[in-house]
């Protein structure tokens, strides 16, 4: 035979065997099964992490920003709620003072949670040192705090009686023990008819705190809020969607969401700031908003 033949049958044999080995290793499975288990997590992210408004003109509000709640656990969450922190970023009276970062920007915070009506979150207003003329204290005994409640460019005025002091107590004032709470229903225009506080209610003593008593308000400007007054007269708290220790009783305060949020799945609500009249130009006292969820 013809060496050349020889040699190029052998190469034929050759490749037809690498063809055959190659479609045998191609056409072969081998199953593998998965199996993951994840682990109860509760965990919420809110996005963004960081909101800022600049440039608000007073009496106005600075225009809403959404915030997004989402589950980024595993678990189900719901009982959604809101605190800002402007109790312990502002600590004291910062009436009449030039300093913008005397007053917490928690303070003129507010949610809404339908996009229509808007609530403070941690809202303070203190006491007015002087007396307020051609006021009419009526709806209150023992009146012994008063003061202006500024929502953007109107003011309300309101008044606080006085409780009942504990044995011993030598200043005679206190908020904390069957106190009074009033507010004019009529923005402020400097008449006896729009400085006559109406529709007082009883505050109760806060299971959660001796130093704050509590009030559901169902009328006028601040209806739908829990006021609480602190035991020393010389502020009111203003908020809704607090459901910490301090105000779960206050009949007013409620979750922002109650329903059940499943993992992956998010919220949307909208957050302004509602700057009043007679804040001082510059940056206010940095705050810090908390939404809590319950799993």
């Amino acid at each position: 035979m013809d060496r050349n033949l020889l040699v190029l049958g052998i190469f034929v044999v050759f490749i037809a065997i690498l063809v055959s080995v190659a479609i045998t290793i191609a056409d072969t499975t081998s199953p593998v099964t998965l199996d993951v288990n994840v682990s109860e997590t509760a965990s919420i992210s809110v996005i963004p992490a960081y909101l800022n408004w600049t440039q608000v003109a007073t009496g106005t509000p600075g225009g809403y920003r959404n915030l997004t709640i989402k589950n980024a656990g595993s678990l189900n969450v719901s009982n959604l709620s809101a605190y800002v922190d402007t109790i312990t970023d502002e600590t004291s009276r910062p009436y009449q003072s030039g300093d913008p970062s005397d007053f917490a920007a928690g303070g003129v915070i507010t949610l809404s949670n339908d996009s229509t009506n808007y609530y403070f979150v941690g809202r303070l207003e203190w006491n007015w040192t002087e007396d307020i003329a051609d006021h009419d204290w009526s709806a209150v005994t023992s009146p012994v705090s008063w003061g202006y409640h500024r929502n953007t460019s109107k003011d309300y005025v309101w008044v606080l009686g006085n409780g009942t002091p504990p044995a011993g107590d030598t200043t005679g004032i206190y908020c904390n023990d069957s106190a009074q709470f009033a507010i004019e229903p009529e923005e402020d225009i400097g008449t006896i008819g729009t400085r006559t506080p109406a529709n007082a209610i009883s505050l109760t003593t806060s299971t959660g705190s001796s130093g704050w008593a509590y009030g559901a308000v169902t009328t006028g400007t601040l209806s739908g809020h829990c006021v609480a007054a602190d035991v020393n007269c010389d502020k009111i708290y203003i908020i809704k969607y607090d459901r910490t220790a301090n105000y779960t009783d206050c009949t007013n305060t409620e979750y922002f969401y109650n329903g059940d949020l499943t993992p992956g799945n998010t919220y949307t609500i909208r957050v302004d700031a509602w700057v009043p009249n007679g804040i001082p130009s510059g940056n206010m006292s940095t705050a810090t908003l908390t939404i809590y969820a319950v799993s």
